[in-house]
């Protein structure tokens, strides 16, 4: 009986706390930058991460979004077609490796350490998954070897000895080149075979990038104001077999090994599949 007493002091005094300092910040004792106005509330982020980028609101009133700077940069990066090699120097990867080792360059020396490989040259053929977040830093320091991917260089002296994979490989089938990959299948050949001989990192698709979610606004036909069985039906026009495994989540039948339920029995008690006061 202490032990309860106690428990419900201590619940009382942190619900009083919580009010007490939720009144504190949201009061004018408290007042928000201009530039830490967020569409979802308030927050508060350092000017010197990064300066804010204005934008105006539906309601006409100024807004202001924080956005990292390395992810910006990397998709204008992304965006860029850089001119095709057409010629490289023919040489052994052995010489490759020794040569970039005596020139010395390191981890240092990559000016980005993040990539977005979102290619043009890709999109322009087919768009079905997000782009691939690649930390380029991390590979580099991982295989500690630039030729593994910087396998060749351009002929053209005033090249940088580590171009990038789309100077060389742009379109499939190239007529004037046909030996060489093109930069879709330069990618998946280069990182799937590495993380398979070093038995880490995905090999399948969604394992290096998600699929593009189409927009369901131009997808979802519901009247104004629908019904929740609407909404269900809908959602169910599309995604049948998603319903059906849904039927058989613990979500949905609260039945299974718990730790919160007495002797982890798997007894259905209450739950959607048997009595719920709502069926969502």
């Amino acid at each position: 009986m202490k032990n309860k007493k106690m428990i419900t002091l201590l619940a009382g005094i942190f619900v009083v706390g919580v009010s007490v300092f939720l009144i504190i910040v949201s009061s004018e004792q408290w007042p928000t930058p201009a530039w830490a106005e967020v569409t979802l509330g308030t927050v508060t982020i350092p000017p010197a991460i990064s300066p804010p980028i204005s934008a105006k609101a539906d309601n006409g009133a100024v807004k202001t979004e924080w956005k990292a700077p390395d992810q910006e940069a990397a998709k204008e990066r992304a965006k860029e077609v850089i001119p095709f090699v057409d010629t490289v120097i023919d040489e052994c990867l052995l010489c490759r490796q020794q040569k970039l080792r005596e020139m010395g360059l390191s981890t240092k020396d990559i000016p980005d350490t993040y990539f977005l490989l979102d290619s043009p040259i890709i999109k322009d053929q087919e768009d079905h998954y997000e782009p691939v977040r690649f930390m380029h830093a991390k590979h580099a320091a991982d295989a500690n070897d630039c030729a593994v991917c910087h396998h060749y260089r351009p002929t053209d002296p005033e090249a940088l000895e580590t171009t990038r994979c789309s100077a060389c490989h742009q379109e499939a089938f190239k007529t004037d080149h046909p030996e060489r990959l093109g930069l879709k299948a330069a990618y998946h050949l280069q990182c799937m075979e590495c993380h398979n001989e070093q038995n880490k990192g995905p090999v399948d698709c969604i394992g290096c990038h998600s699929k593009n979610t189409p927009d369901h606004k131009e997808l979802v036909k519901l009247p104004d104001h629908p019904a929740p069985e609407q909404v269900t039906d809908e959602c169910l026009r599309c995604h049948k077999d998603a319903g059906e495994d849904m039927l058989t989540t613990a979500h949905w039948l609260w039945k299974g090994h718990s730790p919160y339920t007495l002797h982890n029995r798997k007894s259905v008690e209450l739950g959607k599949a048997n009595k719920t006061f709502n069926n969502y």
